[in-house]
C-alpha cells in the first residue's frame, strides 16, 4: 500500500484523539476514505491494520507507533498512538505543572503496586498528599478529580463503578518505565510473553493470562497453560 493522505490524515486522527477503539478507528478511516481515496469503495476493516501498519514503517524511527491491543476490563480492542521513549513522562513536562506531574507518577505508582492494579477512586484523591515537593504546594482534590477526568479522556486511566484502573494508552506506553522500575512486581502473560495486569486468573493457582490469548488457547487445549490442571473460570 503507498504512503498517501490516507495515511497521513490517519495519523493526524490517532495522535490528536491518543486512543481509539477499534470500532472507531474503522470509522474514522471510512470517513478518511470519503475524502481522499482514490475510489467510491468503502474499506474494509482489515484495511485498518494494513494502514496502521504502513504508518508505523514510517514513524518507528521516531519512537513513535500505533499500537492495537485489546483491553481486558472493558473487553475492547483499541490503537493507541504512544512514544517509545523511555521516559514518556518527561514528554508532558510542558503541559503540566511539577505538582501534577508528581501526582501522576503516584497514580501509576500505586496502581502497579496495588493488588489487581485497581485502586478506590477515593484512594486515588487522597494521593494528592504526595503531589507536593520543593516549595510546590498539594493538588487540590477538585484539581485531582479534573486530572483523572482529563487522563481518563486520553486512555491513560480508566474510571468504572468508583475503581480505577490504568488504561489502554498507560499500559501500552508505560510498558518499559514500569518494567524497569518495578520489575518485582510486574509479570507476563506466559501465553504471549507482555505485561499482564488485568485478564483472567485461574481457579487452582495464581497463574493469570489475557483474556484474547486464554481465548485462542482453550480452542486448541482445555487445561492451563501453567498448572495443567482443567480451566475451570469461564471467559
Amino acid at each position: 500500500m503507498t504512503y498517501s493522505n490516507v495515511h497521513r490524515a490517519f495519523l493526524q486522527a490517532c495522535s490528536n484523539h491518543g486512543t481509539i477503539s477499534s470500532q472507531q478507528a474503522y470509522e474514522i478511516l471510512i470517513g478518511i476514505y470519503a475524502r481522499y481515496g482514490e475510489t467510491e469503495i468503502i474499506p474494509k476493516e482489515d484495511v485498518v491494520a494494513e494502514v496502521v501498519s504502513e504508518i508505523n514503517t514510517r514513524i518507528y524511527p521516531y519512537d513513535q507507533k500505533i499500537a492495537y491491543m485489546h483491553y481486558d476490563p472493558t473487553d475492547t480492542d483499541f490503537y493507541v498512538f504512544v512514544s517509545l521513549m523511555e521516559s514518556p513522562i518527561d514528554l508532558q513536562q510542558n503541559n503540566y505543572t511539577v505538582p501534577e506531574l508528581h501526582y501522576f507518577r503516584a497514580l501509576l505508582r500505586e496502581l502497579t503496586l496495588s493488588e489487581d492494579h485497581q485502586l478506590p477512586s477515593i484512594a486515588c484523591l487522597n494521593l494528592t498528599n504526595e503531589s507536593g515537593s520543593e516549595g510546590n504546594k498539594p493538588l487540590s482534590k477538585a484539581r485531582a478529580e479534573q486530572l483523572l477526568s482529563e487522563w481518563e479522556g486520553l486512555g491513560y486511566f480508566l474510571v468504572l463503578q468508583d475503581k480505577c484502573y490504568f488504561g489502554p494508552k498507560a499500559i501500552v506506553e508505560f510498558d518499559k518505565y514500569l518494567n524497569t522500575n518495578y520489575a518485582d512486581v510486574i509479570t507476563r502473560c506466559c501465553l504471549c510473553n507482555v505485561t499482564i495486569f488485568y485478564g483472567v486468573r485461574c481457579a487452582s493457582c495464581p497463574q493469570i493470562l489475557h483474556k484474547d490469548c486464554l481465548k485462542k488457547y482453550l480452542r486448541r487445549l482445555t487445561n492451563c497453560p501453567s498448572c495443567k490442571k482443567l480451566w475451570s473460570v469461564p471467559v
